[in-house]
């Protein structure tokens, strides 16, 4: 798909990146620019900065950067068009209908049709609920269970009605074809019949929507007590554009509350999520009923510095902490912590009978992940026994070897030594010797995020030569705003060369980005272009670009700077020949080599 320049260029000058950015990390505002920790390396001391007047993102760390369309990219691992898309999804910016293959246009509009039934068949149910006397009985249910008008109406809550032509003649007049209600997951075919099933019907409605607030799916639950149906809830299936195991619910309203409050919440149920919204606690999701997964923490610990489980107070809910806490050792730099919600309640429970404030205290006293296991494997252990006790501190050890943060293992040292009467530097030189074994006794930690680049991409620039380097900055940046810049070039009787190859590979990609028709500033080619080196080279000379009046002896200096960087690296390597020549008494070459040093050694004395 091929996505005209000029809509490229308007869409990036309508999107601010800070905005786009602060879905994905914790921004803090410094000047005029924002800064953060990099979503793209282990990133302890924040290094990641947005310039807001260039709208580009530079890590001083890893060397990343670009574009607003270069950062989806990065962080989602999409194609160029892909980030595009989702960029102007996040705008709501209406591209035009784009020229594609046959193939991608019939893809892009079987997608269109299932939003559009989805959407359709969402305002249906909600309305089924909320404006018939045949959904009073569920909405009686939703009441008894404290949920509000307005929040029934903030999640768009529903209600399937019993015969499936109802929902089927309201989508009479939309031209759905039966292969597509079928293809939306929300029909199904009788058996031996071509009759369509709602699968839902008489089920209270729960729509699932993506991050953007499109519904993607419906989930159903039973609510009369005569009701043998198996199985409480009934979830959509798989579709072209649902795909139940990234996704988390509520997402789309509680993103911005995770990100102001640092801290997200994560419950098992969608009644859970519904108290809790409801109570104040904005920054609330649920796992879909599914196990939590890496792709959820992922995306989570890029919004918060700290991710909250909220589960049942019951052993299920305890065994779903505990593998919690097992995947969240992937992230060290998040802070995970655990709610037991007591007397084996669920979050919803607990609001309705005790409150908001109450959930708050338990909120405020929520585990750490080592003061979870501490009482998780405790009841593993005959702590009596001295050899089962050993283990079992030994355990924790391995918890705090794990962790990594040097203030908080003497912390917890220090608690354990007092726990259980022992010296803490006994258990200091325990600590040391575990740390060596660590490697085969428990499972390696991945330090770094999922998006997060190989080592190749990391390494920093082979610069050379800083001056020139700096003298080629100044250059690029001259070409990158100023039009008389090109007049220039143009005037030359021969491109100049520049001393970096990914010096010269930036201004090779400006100039195809030039005469490809594009307007100055060419600040639209940063994070446009494949190569890594290249696009680091060219995010660095915007960064660093002050406004200036074009002077053509810039340009002229510059060059001058990297022609002498070129005589230096010349001389050099003739030295080293010379030393060679000398060592094997060629006294002719050796003359040769000492004449042509000292001519470049004067002609740069005079160039000085």
């Amino acid at each position: 798909m091929k996505i005209p320049n000029e809509v490229i260029d308007d869409l990036r000058q309508q999107v601010r990146i800070e905005e786009v950015v602060g879905q994905y990390v914790q921004l803090t505002k410094r000047g005029q620019n924002y800064v953060a920790s990099c979503p793209f390396h282990e990133d302890r001391n924040p290094s990641f900065s947005i310039h807001s007047q260039k709208q580009i993102y530079k890590c001083f760390s890893c060397g990343r950067g670009g574009n607003v369309f270069g950062f989806i990219q990065e962080i989602d691992q999409v194609s160029f068009p892909e980030a595009v898309m989702k960029v102007a999804e996040f705008a709501d910016y209406a591209l035009p209908n784009l020229p594609s293959s046959g193939a991608d246009q019939e893809l892009a509009h079987q997608d269109r049709v299932l939003y559009q039934i989805h959407q359709k068949v969402a305002e249906f149910y909600h309305y089924y609920l909320t404006g018939t006397t045949n959904g009073q009985e569920a909405l009686d249910y939703l009441l008894d269970r404290q949920v509000q008008a307005e929040t029934t109406d903030t999640f768009g809550l529903g209600y399937a009605p019993d015969q499936s032509n109802l929902v089927l003649a309201y989508l009479e007049g939309e031209d759905f074809s039966q292969e597509d209600l079928i293809r939306s997951g929300i029909f199904y075919q009788s058996e031996g019949s071509s009759q369509l099933v709602d699968r839902f019907r008489g089920r209270i409605i729960f729509p699932l929507k993506s991050q953007s607030g499109k519904v993607i799916a419906f989930s159903g639950r039973i609510f009369k007590s005569n009701d043998q149906r198996s199985g409480k809830y009934v979830n959509s299936p798989e579709t072209a554009i649902f795909h139940k195991g990234g996704l988390l619910y509520n997402l789309d309203l509680a993103r911005s509350a995770i990100r102001k409050t640092n801290q997200a919440l994560v419950c098992e149920g969608y009644m859970d999520v519904i108290a809790l919204y409801q109570a104040g606690f904005e920054n609330v999701v649920a796992t879909m009923g599914t196990s939590l997964t890496q792709a959820h923490l992922a995306y989570l610990t890029k919004l918060a510095g700290e991710v909250v489980w909220v589960f049942d107070g019951d052993e299920p809910g305890r065994e779903a902490s505990n593998r919690a806490f097992d995947l969240a050792r992937q992230f060290p730099r998040t802070q995970f912590k655990s709610i037991a919600v007591p007397q084996q309640k669920d979050p919803d429970e607990w609001l309705r009978t005790k409150g908001a404030a109450s959930f708050r205290q338990l909120l405020d006293q929520a585990q750490t992940l080592f003061n979870f296991k501490k009482d998780y494997l405790k009841s593993q252990y005959r702590l009596e026994d001295p050899k089962q006790k050993s283990e079992y501190i030994d355990q924790l050890l391995l918890l705090l070897n794990q962790k990594g943060s040097p203030i908080e293992n003497q912390l917890y040292l220090a608690e354990l030594a007092k726990e259980f009467d022992l010296e803490e530097a006994l258990l200091k030189e325990r600590l040391v010797r575990l740390s060596d074994q660590a490697p085969s006794r428990m499972p390696a930690r991945s330090d770094q995020p999922v998006v997060a680049p190989s080592p190749a991409q990391v390494t920093g620039l082979p610069i050379r030569s800083h001056k020139a380097y700096q003298s080629e900055k100044l250059w690029l940046g001259q070409l990158m705003f100023q039009a008389d810049a090109w007049q220039y070039i143009q005037s030359l009787q021969e491109l100049p060369v520049l001393y970096h190859e990914f010096s010269q590979a930036a201004f090779s990609q400006l100039a195809d980005y030039y005469y490809q028709g594009h307007a100055l500033p060419l600040t639209g080619i940063v994070g446009n272009i494949a190569d890594t080196q290249v696009n680091q080279v060219l995010t660095t000379v915007m960064w660093d670009y002050q406004p200036m009046a074009y002077d053509v002896q810039i340009m002229q200096d510059c060059q001058q700077m990297i022609r002498q960087a070129f005589s230096e690296q010349e001389i050099k390597e003739l030295k080293e020949r010379l030393k060679k020549e000398m060592a094997q008494q060629n006294q002719d070459q050796v003359q040769d080599l000492i004449q042509r040093i000292m001519n470049l050694e004067r002609q740069l004395k005079v160039k000085k």
